[in-house]
């Protein structure tokens, strides 16, 4: 059974992957080359799997604040023939106020 590693082992060794290249980071940490290339292949799988998700999520949010921007324009709708009524009602007793 193989060694096992942090994510944070994992993650370390990837950053000096990108500063120092494959073999240099192999033969500093003692590992081989085929395990950095895997954790490589692991964490760009999980960056395509969290940018879909985080697409989703996106899309999920915008829908869900159309929706609301359709609510708020029929509530303002209904708010302006509110205001309008008042207004024609006040107008009204004004009116009968003063005869």
């Amino acid at each position: 059974m193989g060694k096992t590693y942090t994510e944070e082992f994992k993650n370390e060794a990837l950053k000096m992957r990108e500063e120092i290249g494959r073999s240099g980071t192999a033969k500093r940490l003692k590992i081989s080359v085929n395990t950095i290339d895997k954790w490589r292949e692991a964490a760009q799988a999980g960056k395509i799997k969290d940018e879909r998700e985080e697409k989703q999520g996106n899309r999920q949010k915008m829908s869900e604040m159309s929706e609301k921007i359709k609510e708020l324009e029929k509530e303002i709708s209904r708010m302006k023939k509110e205001n309008e009524f008042l207004e024609e009602a006040a107008r009204f007793f004004a009116v009968s106020r003063q005869k």
